[in-house]
């Protein structure tokens, strides 16, 4: 009865702990300077608010999602990492490049000369 009481006391104790591991493995990045970068983990990383604003995202590592396509009349430039990475920048202008890294990955658009190298699957909206 005494060890079921201990592995019960360690599994309390542990559970909370590797739940709060498994969410540090995932960052949500806003970015609020130029350059942004990414942590090296898996990110999902958003360019900075406001429309006109130039931005230069790169990525580190992992499997990130960039969300570039919430502001328009500006110049995203985002270089991916490492993993498979999604990179969006379909904001309604044709000023954005979208370049991937060494992990196949997919670039959205508005035109498809802001797909850079890297790019293994471009979408163009």
């Amino acid at each position: 009865m005494r060890k079921l009481m201990l592995i019960l006391a360690l599994v309390v104790m542990l559970v909370p702990l590797s739940a709060a591991v498994a969410f540090a493995a995932d960052q949500l990045i806003y970015c609020k300077s130029v350059p942004c970068y990414g942590s090296g983990g898996d990110d999902k990383i958003y360019e900075r608010q406001g429309n006109g604003l130039y931005d230069k995202i790169i990525m580190r590592g992992g499997h990130d999602l960039v969300l570039a396509n919430g502001y328009t009349n500006d110049t995203d430039i985002v270089k991916g990492g490492t993993g498979y990475d999604k990179i969006n920048v379909a904001d309604g202008d044709r000023f954005d490049k979208a370049s991937g890294g060494a992990g196949g990955d997919w670039c959205i658009v508005d035109a498809k000369r802001e797909a850079g190298t890297g790019c293994s699957r471009v979408t163009v909206r």
